[in-house]
């Protein structure tokens, strides 16, 4: 389990991100209004993260609501939680610890019709938290995070499909805290692997 180098970025780097957030939720907006009048979907999935900073695959599960309209262009916000990402409860010093991801993400799918196959990258809030069993020592810390990757949907009839995706997921820090607008690539990464069941309204 790589614990010590997330305890050393979450107490040396403090991102300081407040204008791309404000950048990214503009452009998320402007997509909304874009594709208000299409389809809105409501998922809700679950399947595994692997790879990067967790040591072996883990269960992950969540939620998004989407709007995708007939032509290429969708967006989405979703929410998904993965427990015990840095180790086992029973095996492990930090009893208590995951990764939680809140990210909007940009969708370039296929035109309208029963099977749409998508892109997708955003970015957003990727929490990360470790505690151990006495909450003596625990560190809660909030980064700003990216994905990429994508997935198909296919529509069983006129309001309900069955989706599959898959994305990599990576935190943004700030390496050097001087109040200058500089971002690295962080010390989580990983795999998620997802599929659900999509409402269509």
């Amino acid at each position: 389990m790589r614990v010590q180098p997330i305890i050393d970025a979450t107490i040396v780097r403090r991102p300081r991100l407040r204008p791309a957030a404000a950048a990214l939720a503009l452009l998320l907006l402007s997509l909304a209004a874009g594709t208000v009048r299409g389809e809105t979907l409501l998922t809700g999935f679950g399947g595994v993260a692997f790879g990067g900073a967790t040591d072996r695959t883990r269960g992950s599960y969540g939620g998004a609501l989407g709007f995708l309209g007939a032509g290429v262009l969708g967006f989405e916000v979703e929410f998904c939680t993965t427990p015990e990402f840095f180790g086992n409860a029973r095996e492990d010093v930090f009893s208590d610890n995951n990764v939680l991801t809140l990210m909007g993400s940009v969708l370039l799918a296929a035109p309208s019709g029963p099977v749409r196959i998508y892109g997708a990258a955003g970015a957003g809030l990727l929490k990360t938290r470790l505690a151990d069993p006495n909450r003596l020592f625990s560190i809660d810390s909030n980064d700003f995070g990216v994905n990429v990757g994508g997935g198909i949907l296919a529509y069983l009839g006129d309001h309900v499909g069955l989706r599959a995706d898959v994305r990599y997921f990576r935190d943004l820090q700030d390496a050097d805290p001087d109040g200058e607008f500089d971002i690295d690539l962080g010390e989580v990464d990983y795999w998620r692997v997802v599929g659900g069941i999509t409402f269509k309204f």
